[in-house]
């Protein structure tokens, strides 16, 4: 299989190691846990059933990425490249194929394409997110091209068969998950994906009866409540990795917790009584 090793040696060349976490922090972007918080708060403050179909077509290409890194077992580049550290397998580019499917389905779901400013935003956002593991030594630069092309194929697969139903995409990745589980051994990544898949599927129950925020009001409370709630649910995450079981719940919750928020908050405001105007009171 073509890795494109000597052009990957060429690209790192190209760009001097002094700017290690400027590659960085443009690789952070395509992160899990950046993406979740990220996708959370766009999801809880901008468009809610976009968003919630955008982050179905991530899960699918996470369990993707980490079915094809199980199956093909392909090593990363010498460690003696690398500018950070990591870990697991080099074929395909997870990072390619978050960034291709994320920034990507944002101008797909969000209509940014009609706007050239913002299209070329998103794919300049998702192709630095690839490129930087090649320039981080991380990744060889086919790794990247087939990650990049996956998330396309990714986009267009969730766009043609369950566009405006984002529970399919979760149950989607929930299938592809499970031999996922079985090449990777049950690994940690794997656990999480399934978990999250999952929750995913039941938090859609909740999103099926929700509209747009209603209110600044409601969208400052949704951001605030729910970063606290993610920060919580993650503090709890020692108590669950104990056990497999554990991990899958963890992180079952926490994407339930996220989808099912907007119809939580809206619950407990309309169960609070309303104060009456002063004004009134007073005649």
């Amino acid at each position: 299989m073509v890795r494109l090793v000597d052009a990957s040696e060429a690209i790192r060349a190209a760009f001097p190691a002094e700017y290690a976490d400027v590659y960085a922090g443009v690789t952070s972007l395509g992160d899990p846990a950046v993406l979740t918080l990220l996708l959370a708060v766009v999801y809880w403050t901008y468009r809610r059933e976009a968003t919630a179909q955008l982050v179905g077509y991530a899960f699918v290409a996470f369990s993707l990425t980490v079915l094809t890194k199980g199956f093909f077992a392909m090593p990363r580049p010498p460690e003696a490249v690398w500018l950070v550290e990591t870990d697991g397998y080099g074929f395909p580019s997870g990072h390619a194929m978050a960034g291709a499917v994320v920034y990507g389905g944002m101008a797909l779901e969000f209509g940014w394409l009609a706007s050239r400013a913002r299209a070329a935003a998103a794919a300049a956002v998702g192709l630095a997110v690839g490129f930087s593991r090649v320039v981080l030594g991380v990744h060889y630069l086919g790794d990247v091209l087939v990650g990049l092309a996956l998330g396309v194929l990714v986009l267009l697969a969730g766009r043609t068969l369950w566009r405006d139903r984002p529970v399919v995409g979760y149950a989607v990745a929930a299938v592809l998950a499970v031999p996922a589980l079985l090449v990777t051994g049950g690994s940690e990544m794997a656990l999480t994906l399934f978990g999250s898949c999952l929750g995913g599927v039941l938090g859609c129950q909740a999103l099926l009866e929700e509209g747009p925020p209603a209110s600044r009001a409601e969208t400052a409370t949704l951001a605030v409540v729910g970063i606290v709630a993610i920060v919580g649910i993650r503090a709890l995450a020692p108590v669950f990795d104990s056990v497999s079981v554990g991990i899958v719940l963890h992180d079952a919750l926490l994407v339930a917790v996220i989808l099912a928020l907007p119809a939580a908050v809206r619950t407990v405001r309309a169960a609070i009584p309303v104060l009456p105007d002063p004004a009134t009171t007073r005649k």
